[in-house]
Formats: structure tokens, sequence, C-alpha cells
């Protein structure tokens, strides 16, 4: 029996606009339906009327948030000192090209060499996560064939409205020669005949060559919020658990959730930009090959200057909670299996 006298437990989620367990769990209504009785409170981040409370899905200050997404964000923040921990990990892999003008004789990775690169720069952004993964991408697509970051010149592109519309709008005016791409959005421009493909990074066949922003993705709470709210954050992961089920076995509803988290892209586009099973792979784990993706990343923004310090990634990974959310995802099974039989 929940005691009235006691305030219920305020809980916050934010999720990035890409593929997520959280996201199908959000639209579907499943984890607004855990978290409905009196003895919990749900918050979706985005919808808060304070600034500082929003700037929580970057920076991690909103005590009692879960965060599903990106990862140059809570590597940030967890190396500005910021005490979050990782409670799962997915993987689920993204269109990342490097687009150079068509007939601009740019055609595979090599023929960058000596050439203009675009890399975006939002001076007043908390954490510059784009600008990090345009770098990691030319990083990736350099290392292909043996350059690096200093055989290209890099140019500096003021954001625009819009994912990468800055990029694609200096790549057409001439100002660089090639500029990163990723998501839906970066597949339709990636398909359209003013510009060449110079590599697919997603279809590179090592998993840790597709390492960036999106791959992996990070699932993330205040340790604070953990230590005091244990039950909460299992409750938490045991809905993405069986939301990752029931993505298993609906990959067309999945497809079209993913069009409606894609800022508007084409059923097409998103298709393309994601494996075709990609609805298996909505599960949080935190298995060896998720966490090595993680250090990468943490390894590569440390190296090129974007964290303030660094920090052992397998310490900062709890695997209890997620242990724990696998039981109660059994127990909840075992009692429907009683209900249906008695």
């Amino acid at each position: 029996m929940v005691d009235q006298t006691q305030k219920p437990v305020e809980l916050w989620y934010t999720r990035c606009g890409v593929a997520t367990a959280s996201a199908l769990a959000i639209r579907q209504g499943w984890l607004q339906e855990e978290f409905s009785g009196p003895d919990t409170l749900l918050h979706s981040l985005k919808e808060s009327d304070s600034k500082d409370v929003r700037n929580s899905h970057y920076n991690h200050s909103q005590s009692g948030m879960f965060r599903e997404g990106g990862n140059i964000p809570p590597i940030w923040a967890k190396a500005k000192g910021q005490d979050t921990v990782v409670i799962g990990i997915t993987w689920l892999d993204e269109y990342q090209g490097i687009l150079s003008r068509a007939g601009s004789g740019i055609s595979k990775p090599a023929d960058l060499q000596g050439k203009r690169v675009g890399i975006p720069l939002h001076e007043e952004a908390l954490i510059d996560f784009q600008r990090g993964a345009a770098v990691h991408g030319f990083d990736t697509a350099l290392k292909t064939v043996g350059l690096t970051l200093d055989d290209v010149t890099r140019v500096d592109i003021k954001r625009g409205e819009g994912i990468h519309r800055g990029e694609v709008a200096a790549l057409e005016a001439g100002d660089v020669d090639a500029i990163f791409v990723r998501f839906a959005r970066g597949y339709e421009w990636s398909v359209d005949e003013k510009f060449q493909q110079v590599i697919n990074i997603n279809a590179l066949p090592d998993h840790l060559q597709r390492v960036n922003n999106g791959t992996p993705r990070l699932i993330t709470v205040d340790r604070a919020f953990l230590d005091k709210n244990p039950d909460v954050v299992v409750r938490y992961l045991a809905v993405l658990l069986e939301t990752a089920e029931w993505a298993k076995q609906h990959p067309h509803e999945v497809v079209q959730i993913l069009q409606q988290e894609n800022q508007g892209a084409s059923l097409t586009a998103v298709e393309a930009s994601h494996p075709e099973d990609v609805h298996l792979f909505f599960e949080p784990q935190l298995i060896f090959e998720y966490v090595t993706g993680v250090e990468v990343q943490k390894n590569f923004l440390l190296e090129q200057g974007f964290l303030e310090q660094d920090f052992d990634v397998r310490a900062w990974i709890e695997s209890w909670p997620l242990a724990r959310a696998h039981k109660l995802v059994e127990e909840r099974r075992e009692q429907r299996r009683s209900v249906a039989a008695a």
C-alpha cells in the first residue's frame, strides 16, 4: 500500500530523435503507464518551462533524469564531473557518410588528401556534439586508407537551421570539398544527384570502425537517484527490455515510429539508413563489445580535446540494475502466465 503522506518520486525522461528503446516505449505509452501510479511522477524533459532543466539533456544536471541517446553529451558530462552512471547500452547502426560534390573528382577516401573538409561549429552549444561526430567521421574515413586528420584542411562551418544544413550549403557553394552527414536525412543527401558519396561508414565491417555519437547509445541516470530509488530505475529498465521484445516481433511498426523520430525524413530513407534487422537490437545490454565501443569513443574525444579530463568507462557502468530488471521482466511474465492459466 502506498504511503499517502509520502511525496511521489519525480523522474524525467529524455531521448535523442533517433532509434532508441525509450522512443518506442514513449510513443506506445508504456513508459507513461508504468509510472502513472501515485508513487511516481513522470516528466518529459523537453516539455519543461526551464531552460536549465531542458539543458540537462546535454549536461545531465537534473537529478532523476533518464537519458537514452547519443554518447558524446553523457561522456562529456561525465568528464566534467557529473556523477552519472551507465545502466544500459544499445547499438543501432545508422547511416554515416562522407559526401563531396558530384563531378568534383572526390569519390573515395584517398581523394580527400589535401582537401578542405567541413566541420560544423556551434559556439553557443554546451557541448558541440555535431562537431565531435564530424571530426570522428572524417578520422574514420581517412584511416581506412592510411591517412589522418593532418592530411586534410578543416574548415569551420557555422551551424545552420536543421541538422547538416550549414554543411550542405557550404558544400554546394564550393566553400568546402567534403562534409560528414548521418541519420536518415544524411542518407537522403547521399542519394541526391548533386552529391557524390565518398564512403558509407555504416558499411564498414568492423563495428568499432562505426563508433560515433550514435553508436553505441547510452542509457544514463545520476548516481544519487539510483542510490535513493533503485526500484524506480529497475522498473524503467524493465519497460525498455519489454519494449525491445515487442520490437523483435513488430518490424514494420518500429520503422514507422523511427520515421516519427527522424524529423520528417521519408520512410524510405529511414529504412535505408538502418540495417534491415534494426528491430532486433533495441535491447539494453552491457556486453563487452558495447562497452569497448564506449571506450573507443571516450578515448577519441579525449585525444581531440573535447573532454576536460579522463575517466574509467568500466567504473562508470553499474550492471546490477539491468540484471534486476531482467528478473522483474521474468516475474511479470510468470504472473501473466499464471493469470492466463487460472
